[in-house]
């Protein structure tokens, strides 16, 4: 079975994607007690994933 194109690009990206939803964990985990930074962080996760859930992968491989 041939390679699908952009398999590396792809494979960076998702990381780069799994990276950015790890930083914003770690940077929440310690203001548990602060409801704005968790609010910001969850909201930065959200948009993280509805850009991955979306599937539009041609535009994460501009």
């Amino acid at each position: 079975m041939p390679q699908a194109p952009n398999t590396e690009a792809l494979d960076e990206h998702l990381k780069d994607v799994v990276q950015a939803l790890h930083g914003a964990v770690n940077w929440a985990m310690p203001h548990l007690n602060d409801p704005k930074i968790v609010d910001k962080a969850i909201q930065d996760s959200k948009e993280i994933l509805d850009v991955i859930m979306e599937g539009k992968v041609s535009d994460w491989l501009k």
